[in-house]
């Protein structure tokens, strides 16, 4: 990952990858992607990221980051995540990322990963929506 905060690597001592999921296109080959991308001046895509809380409640729940690689693979997007706090247990929590840009070789997303500092325990998982080329 490039530009990642403070310099960390994912497997760090400080800093595990709970997950890393690389994204492909079904139906959307190279050749199509630069002709839409050479037509549009803007480009969106939306990301939801879903999580069900540890079952202990009432524990402090960790922050989490998330990286998203950028098309160009040269580039990512970095957030952080308030862990999972929910008054049911059975209940989950969505986050959505909405991606909007004018520069068109960020999108759409290639990679994504997130991390954490020990807590392992929750569940998640994501959605990742199509890119929009205007």
């Amino acid at each position: 990952w490039r530009g990642r905060p403070g310099g960390q690597r994912p497997g760090s001592p400080r800093e595990r990858a709970l997950s890393s999921l690389q994204l492909e296109y079904e139906g959307a080959s190279p050749v199509q992607l630069r002709f839409l991308k050479l037509r549009s001046s803007l480009a969106t895509q939306k990301v939801s990221y879903s999580c069900r809380p540890a079952s202990e409640q009432g524990q402090p729940q960790l922050e989490k980051a998330i990286q998203f690689l950028a098309d160009s693979r040269e580039q990512s997007y970095a957030a952080t995540l308030q862990g999972c706090v929910l008054d049911n247990e059975s209940s989950i929590t969505d986050t959505i990322f909405q991606f909007t840009t004018e520069e068109l070789a960020l999108l759409p997303l290639r990679d994504l990963a997130v991390f954490h500092n020990g807590d392992a325990s929750h569940q998640f998982g994501f959605t990742v929506g199509p890119v929009c080329f205007s």
